[in-house]
């Protein structure tokens, strides 16, 4: 069953999620800059260097971007660079629509999601 919203509501919903992020980002950004070290200073790179990112290394910051490429691309391969959305092995791999084994090649639709799901309440 599909939940289909009445028009005037999803329009109503939309603009009073708008509207609470436009009045709620001039706070969230100030917060961030007090973080990030970067406010009251002579620039924002100033500020950036001196504060957050001063306590990381340069040579640190390599490692982190490994890190966080091998984390959300697809595990099958080295050569494979697809963002790797589907986890498998019990969420201990994280692999593309072309190599999990599950979705075959194809990405994931209604009727495959339906048939998995009920393959795994019965078994």
């Amino acid at each position: 069953m599909r939940l289909r919203w009445p028009p005037a509501l999803a329009l109503t919903a939309f603009a009073v999620t708008a509207w609470a992020a436009v009045a709620w980002w001039p706070h969230v950004r100030n917060e961030w800059f007090v973080i990030a070290g970067n406010r009251d200073e002579a620039g924002g790179y100033y500020g950036f260097w001196s504060g957050f990112a001063g306590g990381v290394r340069v040579f640190e910051w390599p490692v982190i971007i490994g890190l966080l490429y091998w984390h959300h691309t697809c595990h099958e391969s080295p050569w494979c660079l697809r963002w790797g959305k589907y986890p498998a092995a019990g969420g201990l791999f994280k692999l593309c629509h072309v190599h999990h084994p599950d979705l075959q090649g194809a990405r994931p639709h209604r009727d495959l999601i339906r048939r998995l799901h009920h393959q795994r309440e019965a078994g």
